[in-house]
Formats: structure tokens, sequence, C-alpha cells
């Protein structure tokens, strides 16, 4: 074992038990991997990292098989079903498919257009595995190598046949293992699934449904491979229940680099961000040319009105002047009739005065006379009044 008192470490296939220097043991025996004897050709799969590219490729199989049963069942329901309105449809999985990579991830940048976001988020998801993979080969359990985090949890004292193992782990370690893993990653893992179920509908372009099935694939690749390494990193090194949720947690970190480097590409600059997202500028120069059109029509509206408004205000200087020059000439009126004798009505055999009291309407109020004074200063007579202009 490891460290070792030679040069080389000893090797024993008969022993059962592997100490170091330190008198820290480990059972030799055959791994979990190894037990579940895969053969690719004539080649055994004997460790983490053989597992971890039969891993990959049942991840990519999974998904290729649920797109191709998915993307058949939807081209037979929609033969089958009436056309709905497609490109709302639509809109509404582009907005259901950036939640699901994340606002504030580059991996939302799969969904855009730009090349230079695609090779941001392809950058980070390598970035991602390549730091995972170092923790898959520190997890191997070969003996006879130093580069491992293996860790000797068995004491095997000169004084006895039998060896005792020191870890603390248990039960509620893994359980809090299981529920840090679930509540942070199982929900990528959906994700993952639903943006592959997206993928298959007929109703997107090729393009857009190789976008959402590449990003459904990678988020959920990372999601189940950081579990994977996480189970067999602790299994490998964690000796107590709180090593458990140190390991898990810097682990898990890993998993927010995406969301860290758009933090930076936001700070450097958000407009720069904008054109790598799904609704770049360039795919809404159209909208903006309808805004702008828009809005050169209400502009011309409102400078029509204003032209109606100022020919309203002329028309008012109009008929403020000549319902004064009227007033005036009620006025002089009224002086010659102030001598008359009030006209008269007959009405069958008998005569009755007629009293018609006039409301002449201009400037910024009514003005009231009495028909048979015609002075603006008699009391105005409570009977039916009429406007000037229904008088004229």
């Amino acid at each position: 074992g490891n460290p070792s008192e030679f040069k080389e470490s000893l090797e024993c296939t008969s022993c059962t038990m592997c100490c170091n220097a330190q008198g820290d043991c480990h059972p030799q025996e055959t791994t979990e991997i190894e037990n579940l004897n895969i053969h690719i050709g004539s080649y055994t799969v004997k460790s983490y990292t053989d597992f971890t590219l039969v891993f990959f490729v049942c991840i990519v199989g999974f998904s290729l098989g649920v797109f191709l049963v998915l993307f058949a069942f939807d081209r037979y329901k929609n033969y089958l079903s009436t056309a709905h309105d497609m490109k709302q449809l639509c809109d509404q999985d582009q907005k259901c498919a950036i939640g699901a990579l994340g606002e504030d991830s580059v991996y939302q940048f799969f969904m855009g257009k730009s090349f230079v976001g695609w090779a941001f988020a392809l950058a980070i998801v390598a970035f991602q595995i390549a730091m995972l993979f170092e923790f898959v080969t520190a997890a191997e359990v070969d003996l006879s190598k130093d580069n491992v985090d293996l860790q000797y949890t068995w004491r095997c004292p000169r004084d006895r046949v039998d060896c005792d193992n020191t870890a603390d782990l248990n039960w509620w370690g893994w359980t809090v293992f299981g529920v840090l893993m679930g509540t942070h990653l199982l929900k990528d893992v959906v994700n993952g699934i639903k943006l592959i179920f997206l993928s298959s509908k007929q109703r997107h372009p090729r393009h857009d449904r190789l976008r959402l099935f590449i990003g459904g694939l990678l988020l959920s690749t990372v999601a189940l491979f950081t579990m994977f390494v996480s189970a067999i990193y602790n299994k490998a090194i964690a000796t107590s229940n709180t090593e458990v949720i140190i390991n898990s947690v810097v682990i898990l970190f890993i998993t927010d680099t995406d969301e860290k480097l758009y933090g930076v590409l936001m700070a450097i600059s958000s407009k720069w961000v904008a054109t790598m997202s799904l609704d770049t500028p360039n795919d809404n120069v159209s909208q903006v040319h309808e805004l702008k059109s828009e809005n050169s029509t209400l502009q011309n509206q409102v400078n029509e009105l204003t032209s109606q408004v100022g020919d309203m205000k002329t028309q008012t200087e109009k008929l403020r002047q000549e319902i004064k020059e009227m007033k005036e000439m009620m006025k002089a009126n009224g002086v010659k009739s102030a001598s008359r004798s009030p006209s008269k009505r007959l009405s069958g055999a008998s005569v009755e005065e007629e009293r018609l009291p006039v409301r002449v309407v201009g400037g910024t109020a009514g003005t009231s006379y009495n028909y048979n004074t015609m002075d603006p200063n008699a009391p105005e007579e409570k009977e039916e009044l009429y406007s000037y202009d229904t008088l004229c």
C-alpha cells in the first residue's frame, strides 16, 4: 500500500489486506466495477475511468432512444389531430427551454445562434466534465499507485488476527449525501429530459430541434455525471458523515461554474451577452423596424391633431369676435325696444303677453338677457333657455 517503505510498493495477489507504512490497511478485493463484468468486445471494464466512457455512451444512447420514440409519437399525433397555432406553441417552448437551461447560465446560449455563445457554452461543459473526471481518477481503487485519494480505513494490529474498520461513515451520512445530490441535481436531470421532449416536436424547425436536443443532453449528462462522481469519490475517501458533506459541497460547486461565468460576462457587457442569447438584436431587427414605423405613424397623427387644434383655436377666436359684435348689436336694439310695447300672441279669444328670455353664449361664459329690456343686469326669468347657436 501507499505510502510504502519501499521505492516500489509490494504486490501480494493472495493477501486479503494491503497495509501501508503507517499501519493503515485496505481490503484487497474486487471493485464494484469489476463485479459488473462489463465487456466491450474482448476488453473488460475494470476501473472507474473505463466505466466513465460506458456511462456517457449509455446516456447518449438512452437520450437518442427517448427522442426517436417521442418523435414517432408526435408525428402520429399530429397526423390525427387538427392544426394549432404553431408559432405560439414554439414561442412557449422557447421560453420553457430558456427557463430549463437557466436564465442566469451560459447554458442558455445553446438556444441562440451566436457561434461565440456556443463556444462559451461548450467550453464550460468541457471544463466541468474535465474537473469531474479528476475526481474519477482520484477515486480509483489501485493500491499500487500513490496518485489516488483512497483512504485506508482498516487497522490490523500485529497481536490480533482480525482487522477493524475505523471509518465512522454510516447510513445517515449517505442519506444526507442523497438529499444534497437530489435537491441540487435532479432539477437539471428533469429539465434536460424536458428539452429532449421538446426537441421531438415537429412544430420546431430542424435546427431548433437540434439545439433543444443538444442542450437537454448536455444538461442532464453533466448532472448525472456529477452524481456518479460524487458517489464513487465519497466511497473512496470519506471516513465520516461530515467528510461526505464536505466532499459533496465541493463537487457541487463545480456545477455552478456555468452561472459564475455568466455573471462574469454580464459584468463585462450585458449587451454583448444579449447578442449571444436567444432573443438577439439581430433577430429583433424586424420588430424594431415595426416599432419605428408605428412611432412614425403616431407622430404624424399627433401633428395632424396639433394642426386641427390650431384651426379650432382660430375658429373659436372668430366665433368670439362674432358673438361680441352680436352682443353690441343686441344692446343697441334693446335700447330702441325698451319703449315699445311687448309683443302680443293670440291664443283663441285671449291675448297673452309673450316674454321670451334669451341666453347668449359666447366668450368664456354665457350671458343671459331679458328679451323685454335686453339688459344683461336685469333679473333672468326662470323659463326655458336657448343657446345662441340654437337661436341662430
